[in-house]
C-alpha cells in the first residue's frame, strides 16, 4: 500500500518519523508529495493558496499510484477539492483529530505552537467539522514577535533550538491548565508537534491526540485501492492546477518556524 503525504517534506535520508512507523505494515509505505506553492499561511490569503499547492499535490501524488492520502496539516489544506478532484480516500488531522478529540461527547482544548494571529485555521475548521462547543478553547504557546523573523543566528530556530526543553515545557504545562479548566483531552494543534506526541501524553493527566497519528492510521485502514479510476476530476482540470502551480512554484520557500521548532524539541 503507498499513503501520500500530502504538503511533507522531501527527504530521501530521512525515515518515517517513530510515532508513525507502528501504523504502517511492512508493506504499507509513507511517501511525501510537497507542496509547491512557497506561502506560509500567515493569512486567510496565503491559506487559500496552500489549498491549490496541496491540491497539485494530491493530485500528483493519485497519478503516482497512491492508494490514500493524508494531508500533513492541521489545517486540511485542500480537503474539500481533494476529495472532488480524486476518488481515493482522502484524511485531513484536522477533520480526524478533532473527531478523536471530542469522541463519546468529549469536551476538549487545543494546545497549539502556533501564535494566537493563526487561530483562525483551528477555528474554522471547528466550525466547519461541529466541535465548536466541544472546544474549551485554544491554547497558544507560540508568541507573535516569532513569526516575523524565521531564521538567521537570532532567529526564532536559532532560539528554539537553544532552549528546546523550555519549548516542551510549555506545552505540557498549557495541556495541565485544560485540564484544570475542565477539557476531557487535548488536541495537540500543529502535526509538526507530533514528535513530541508521546512525551506529552506521559506527562499529561488526560488523553493527548496526536492529529497525524489519527490521520495516518484512518488511512492505513483502508487498504490497497480497488477502486479504478482514481483522479475524476473533468477532463483538463488536473493539467490545469499544475500550470497554476508551476507559476510560483521556483519563489523562495517561507519556512514554516512552528514545524521546525517542534522537530527540534522532538529530536
Amino acid at each position: 500500500m503507498l499513503i501520500g503525504l500530502l504538503g511533507a517534506v522531501r527527504d530521501p535520508l530521512r525515515p518515517v518519523a517513530p510515532e508513525l512507523a507502528p501504523l504502517l505494515s511492512p508493506t504499507t509505505v509513507l511517501r511525501p508529495f510537497p507542496s509547491r506553492v512557497p506561502a506560509f499561511p500567515f493569512t486567510a490569503l496565503e491559506q487559500a493558496l496552500q489549498q491549490v499547492g496541496h491540491l497539485e499535490a494530491g493530485l500528483a501524488a493519485a497519478e503516482a499510484g497512491c492508494d490514500a492520502l493524508v494531508i500533513d496539516s492541521l489545517g486540511d489544506y485542500g480537503l474539500a477539492a481533494l476529495r472532488a478532484a480524486t476518488a481515493l480516500p482522502v484524511f485531513g488531522p484536522g477533520e480526524m483529530g478533532m473527531a478523536a478529540a471530542a469522541a463519546g461527547g468529549r469536551r476538549f482544548g487545543i494546545v497549539t505552537v502556533w501564535p494566537r494571529s493563526m487561530n483562525f485555521i483551528p477555528e474554522g475548521l471547528l466550525r466547519l467539522y461541529g466541535h465548536e462547543t466541544a472546544c474549551i478553547g485554544i491554547a497558544n504557546v507560540g508568541a507573535e514577535a516569532e513569526l516575523d523573523r524565521l531564521a538567521g543566528p537570532d532567529g526564532y530556530l536559532a532560539r528554539v533550538r537553544e532552549g528546546a526543553a523550555v519549548v516542551l515545557d510549555a506545552i505540557a504545562l498549557a495541556i495541565a491548565d485544560m485540564a484544570d479548566r475542565g477539557a476531557e483531552a487535548v488536541l495537540l494543534g500543529c502535526t509538526c508537534m507530533s514528535p513530541l506526541a508521546a512525551a506529552l501524553a506521559a506527562r499529561a493527566a488526560i488523553p493527548v491526540i496526536n492529529p497525524l497519528t489519527s490521520a495516518v492510521s484512518a488511512a492505513a485502514g483502508t487498504g490497497v485501492w480497488v477502486g479504478g479510476e482514481r483522479v475524476i476530476a473533468r477532463p483538463g482540470r488536473p493539467d490545469l492546477v499544475k500550470r497554476m502551480v508551476e507559476g510560483v512554484a521556483d519563489e523562495p520557500a517561507e519556512d514554516c518556524p512552528v514545524c521546525i521548532v517542534a522537530s527540534n524539541v522532538g529530536e
